[in-house]
C-alpha cells in the first residue's frame, strides 16, 4: 500500500504520485481517427528469389598434394616368360613380369623367346636377373577443389574438381606438343612436313617449358577435371540428395569416397537419394544410374553436335542399382563425450545393393568404313554398333558395420559379399554358360589409445576371396589383367577391395592394385608428440604378412605371397593445415609369388624383394 490509498503495481510499492483534478462526468470522447500510415512506411512487396538472398555463403575446401615414389625391383626380377600370349591389338606375344620392368630392360622380339642367342639380354632359365635397371620413379601432383554453395540454410550445391589430377611433374613438356598429331600424319622421318618436324623441340632435353595437359596433345586427361556435382535438400521429414556424389560406407572397404589425403580413385555414383532420422538412426534409399551403354555422344552424332541433347541408344542395357541402408553413428562431440565419461559405444549400420542387367552391347570395331580402322577405335554412327545382347545379371550385396568404443580400446569390423548370377556371361566365360558370382571380403580391426592418445598399438585382419581361373602371362595388377573363367568354371569368386583402402605400400597398393585373393594379418604401431601450437611429429610402423586364399591362382601355386615392413615419419599442423612425411617400405616375396621349375620348366626363378621409398607433402584447407 502506497500513501493516499494506491495500490502499488505487482510486484512492490511505488512512490506516491501527486493528486489530480477530477474531470467532471459527462459523454465520453470520439476516439480520434487513426492517423493514415505514411507511404514511404508501407511493408515492401516480395520480389523474385526473396529465399534465396538469405543466405549466400561459399565455403571452399580441398587439398594440395605431392607425392613422390622411387620405386625398386617391383618386377620381383622376373622378367617376361616364353608362356604364349595374345596383345591387345591381336598379335602373339610373350608372358609378361608380375609388373612393368623398366624401359632399358632387354625384352622379346617376335613375340616369341627363341633362344638365349637370339635375346642376349635373356636368360631363359632366370628372366629379369641379368637387367641391371631396376628402379622406376617420379612425383605427381593434384589439387582438388571441393566448393560448397550454401543457397539457403536447407539447400546446398556441391561439386569437386582435380586440376592436375595425379599428373607426373615433368610428363607433359613442350617437346610433345602436337605428338599425336605427327605420329598419325607422318609415316616417317624423310615424310615429315617441316610444319610438324618444327612445332616443339626436337628432344626432351631441349625442352622449354611445362605444357597443360591436354587430349589430343600431350596427355589423355586435360588439366582440370569435373569429378562430382550434387545437391542437398534438407526438409522437416529429411533429407533428398540428386546428382553426381560420393560413396561410402562403414571402413570403406568397398564403398570408399577417396577422401583421405592418399587416395587416388574413390567410388563415385549417380544417384537419386532420400534419407531420415529414425530413433537415432539414419535410413536411406536410392536409386543409382549405372553404366547406360552406349550414348549418341559416343558416335559420329555427339561430334556432329556435342552441346545438343544427349540420348542413350538402349534402355534394356542399362545398370539399375538400387540401395537402402541403416546407420546408427555418433557424431564426433557426442561420441568423445561419451567415450570420456567411459560408457560403451557402439556405431553399426547394415547396407543392401541390388543391381541387374539385362542386355548388353559389346565393342567391335567399325565395319561400313572405306579406311582400315583398328580395334576399339570408337564407331562413327550408331549402326555399326553390335546389336544389343542378352546377358541376364542379377546382384544382392550386403554390407554389415560395426565399430565399439570403450574408453582407451575400439573395435570395428566390416564384411561385404557379393551374390549373384550370369545368365549368359559372354566373354566372361569360355563356355558362355550361366555362371554365378559368390565374393566376399572382410577386415576386423583393433586399436589401443595410451599416453593421453599419444601411443597407438593395433592389428588388423582381413581378406578377400579369390578364384582358381588364372593367367600366369599377364600382370598382377588387376586393372591390367583379364581373366577368363576356363571351360567347366561356372563361379566368379575373386573380390576385390576398395584400390583407396590401403593396406601397405608395396605388394598390395602397387604389384596386386588392391587386396584380392589374399588373407593379411598386420600388427601396427604409432606414436605422436605434440610440438605444441597444433604441431605434432609421429612415427609408425607395421608388418604385413600375407596369403593366398586360392593358391591354384597363383604364379607358383603357393600360399604365402610374402612379407612387408613398413616405417614413416610425419609432421603435421592442423592449425595452418600442412603436412609432410617419409614412408620406406621392404617386401620380402614367398614362394606364391616365385616361378616354380614344375610350372615354369623354360623361365624358373625365385622373386626376390622390393623397396619404396615415398616423400610427401600436402596444404589442406
Amino acid at each position: 500500500m502506497g500513501p493516499g490509498g494506491g495500490m502499488g503495481a505487482p510486484g512492490g510499492m511505488n512512490p506516491s504520485q501527486p493528486m489530480q483534478n477530477e474531470k467532471e462526468e459527462g459523454p465520453a470522447e470520439e476516439a480520434p481517427e487513426e492517423e493514415t500510415r505514411p507511404a514511404d512506411l508501407a511493408p515492401l512487396p516480395g520480389y523474385p528469389e526473396q529465399n534465396k538472398r538469405k543466405l549466400q555463403i561459399f565455403e571452399v575446401d580441398g587439398y594440395l598434394r605431392l607425392r613422390a615414389d622411387y620405386m625398386h625391383n617391383f618386377f620381383l626380377g622376373e622378367g617376361y616368360t616364353s608362356l604364349p600370349r595374345t596383345n591387345p591389338d591381336g598379335t602373339p606375344g610373350v608372358g609378361l613380369p608380375p609388373f612393368p620392368e623398366p624401359l632399358e630392360c632387354q625384352r622379346p622380339t617376335g613375340g616369341s623367346i627363341t633362344s638365349n642367342s637370339a635375346n642376349p639380354g635373356l636368360n631363359q632359365n632366370n628372366p629379369g636377373s641379368t637387367c641391371t635397371h631396376k628402379n622406376i620413379g617420379g612425383a605427381n601432383l593434384r589439387l582438388r577443389i571441393e566448393p560448397t554453395l550454401n543457397i539457403t540454410d536447407m539447400v546446398r550445391v556441391h561439386a569437386q574438381f582435380d586440376v592436375l589430377d595425379n599428373t607426373i611433374l615433368g610428363s607433359t613438356p613442350d617437346t610433345l606438343a602436337g605428338i599425336y598429331k605427327q605420329s598419325s600424319t607422318a609415316t616417317s622421318a624423310a615424310t615429315t612436313s617441316s610444319a610438324a618436324a618444327t612445332a616443339s623441340p626436337p628432344t626432351a632435353f631441349q625442352y622449354t617449358t611445362q605444357d597443360p595437359p591436354t587430349i589430343g596433345q600431350n596427355s589423355v586427361m586435360t588439366s582440370i577435371v569435373a569429378k562430382r556435382a550434387w545437391a542437398e535438400i534438407d526438409s522437416e521429414f529429411g533429407s533428398v540428395r540428386f546428382g553426381r556424389m560420393p560413396w561410402n560406407f562403414g571402413r570403406g572397404l568397398f564403398y570408399n569416397d577417396g577422401g583421405c589425403p592418399d587416395c587416388d580413385v574413390g567410388t563415385t555414383v549417380d544417384r537419386v537419394m532420400a534419407l531420415t532420422q529414425l530413433a537415432g538412426h539414419q535410413i536411406a534409399v536410392a536409386w543409382d544410374l549405372g553404366p547406360q551403354g552406349y550414348t549418341s555422344q559416343q558416335t559420329s552424332l555427339g561430334q556432329q553436335s556435342p552441346d545438343g541433347y544427349p540420348y542413350d541408344l538402349s534402355q534394356n542395357d542399362d545398370v539399375l542399382q538400387l540401395m537402402a541402408s541403416i546407420v546408427r553413428k555418433d557424431n564426433p562431440v557426442q561420441l568423445r563425450e561419451r567415450v570420456d565419461r567411459g560408457e560403451p559405444v557402439l556405431n553399426y549400420g547394415v547396407q543392401l545393393v541390388y543391381r541387374n542387367q539385362g542386355n548388353t552391347v559389346t565393342t567391335m570395331a567399325p565395319t561400313n568404313v572405306a579406311t582400315t580402322v583398328t580395334p576399339g577405335t570408337q564407331a562413327l554412327t550408331p549402326e555399326q554398333l553390335n546389336q544389343a545382347q542378352l546377358f541376364g545379371a542379377y546382384s544382392f550385396t550386403p554390407d554389415v558395420w560395426a565399430k565399439f568404443y570403450y574408453k582407451a580400446l575400439t573395435l570395428e569390423f566390416e564384411g561385404v559379399g557379393v551374390f549373384g548370377k550370369i545368365e549368359h556371361p559372354g566373354l566372361l566365360v569360355a563356355d558362355g554358360k550361366p555362371t554365378t558370382m559368390r565374393q566376399m571380403g572382410w577386415v576386423a580391426a583393433a586399436e589401443l589409445r595410451l599416453y593421453r592418445d599419444s601411443f597407438f598399438v593395433g592389428v588388423e585382419t582381413g581378406g578377400a576371396t579369390g578364384d582358381q581361373a588364372e593367367d600366369p602371362s599377364q600382370y598382377l595388377n588387376y586393372r591390367w589383367r583379364f581373366v577368363q573363367q576356363p571351360n567347366g568354371d561356372h563361379a566368379i569368386n575373386d573380390f576385390h577391395f576398395s584400390p583407396d583402402y590401403h593396406v601397405d605400400e608395396i605388394f598390395f597398393r602397387h604389384i596386386m592394385g588392391t587386396v584380392t585373393n589374399a588373407i593379411y594379418i598386420k600388427p601396427q604401431t604409432a606414436y605422436w608428440y605434440e610440438l605444441g601450437g597444433n604441431r605434432a611429429i609421429g612415427i609408425n610402423g607395421s608388418v604385413i604378412y600375407s596369403m593366398a586364399q586360392v593358391p591354384v591362382s597363383t604364379p607358383g601355386n603357393s600360399i604365402n605371397y610374402g612379407i612387408e615392413g613398413d616405417i614413416g615419419a610425419t609432421y603435421r599442423n592442423t592449425g595452418e593445415g600442412v603436412y609432410g612425411g617419409v614412408t620406406w617400405g621392404l617386401f620380402f616375396p614367398m614362394a606364391a609369388l616365385s616361378r616354380p621349375a614344375s610350372l615354369f620348366p623354360n623361365d624358373y626363378v625365385d622373386a626376390s624383394s622390393a623397396q619404396i621409398l615415398r616423400i610427401f607433402m600436402g596444404v589442406r584447407f
